[in-house]
């Protein structure tokens, strides 16, 4: 899924891979994967885009977003792109794109994805893209301690901590991934009410979301997630599916895994309080 470190990393790569290249063909099997849902008809895609230069990448916390001269098109949640340098056989692609060069990027889906195309004078109508733009980024200057606490409100407080970080995009960029090493970090267990924090807990929780934010961008995102050659990220995922059967770094106990929220939490019951 991308989150806010695989934004940031697919955003450089595609900066430095296709920024100025004109696409000559654009495809996709756009019916195979009943969760993969479109802004703007896809079939009027390849009409729009073919002829048109890429003129930016821009980095966004939640969206992988092309700027394709007067057009954007944004990418979230399950969307696997990938790069290749020349022609490449392929087994599924939910959006095809190749420039002059003959190199191309495609698209598949993991789970569910969104793909969107519009025009930048009339923008996009998605509320999740509107809160993207409007909101502040947990790696922005603005999002300082006492930012951070101004989330935390009647409403809010009654929620757990992977609640309160991970849905809503109340923190932008973070979703059940990410949450589970900012959780570990801040030493906090997932299910426990933000009401029942302290100030101190509170300050621990927002230092450890900076500090695993930014670790994770300076590796080029988690290692459970793949860029846009395939590889994994240099990030050393602490919880996740393929890694909490290690056991907990520091204690060396048992992680727990348990389904919370329609995904799973991974915790430490012995660090994790």
């Amino acid at each position: 899924m991308i989150e806010l470190p695989e934004a940031y990393a697919i955003a450089d790569d595609l900066e430095k891979e296709i920024l100025g290249k004109t696409i000559i063909d654009l495809g996709g099997n756009y019916t195979d994967h009943k969760f993969t849902f479109y802004e703007g008809n896809p079939n009027s895609y390849k009409e729009l885009l073919v002829g048109k230069k890429v003129t930016g990448i821009i980095k966004r916390n939640y969206y992988v977003e092309i700027v394709i001269e007067n057009y954007r098109l944004t990418f979230r949640d399950g969307a696997n792109i990938r790069y290749y340098q020349k022609p490449t056989k392929l087994k599924k692609s939910k959006l095809l794109i190749t420039f002059a060069d003959q190199s191309f990027i495609n698209v598949t889906t993991s789970m569910y994805c969104f793909i969107g195309l519009f025009d930048q004078i009339t923008g996009s109508n998605n509320e999740y893209y509107q809160t993207e733009l409007t909101s502040i980024g947990p790696l922005d200057q603005e999002f300082t301690l006492n930012y951070f606490k101004t989330l935390i409100t009647d409403e809010t407080e009654k929620l757990s901590i992977k609640a309160f970080l991970a849905t809503k995009q109340r923190i932008l960029g973070i979703g059940n991934g990410v949450a589970q090493d900012i959780m570990f970090n801040a030493k906090l267990f997932p299910k426990r009410r933000i009401k029942t924090l302290n100030e101190q807990d509170i300050k621990n929780l927002y230092d450890a979301l900076i500090r695993t934010l930014t670790k994770m961008v300076e590796n080029h995102g988690r290692d459970s997630e793949k860029d846009i050659y395939g590889n994994p990220g240099g990030y050393k995922t602490i919880l996740c599916a393929k890694s909490y059967k290690s056991g907990c770094p520091i204690c060396h106990c048992e992680i727990k895994k348990e389904q919370y929220l329609g995904g799973s939490i991974y915790y430490c019951p012995n660090c994790q309080k």
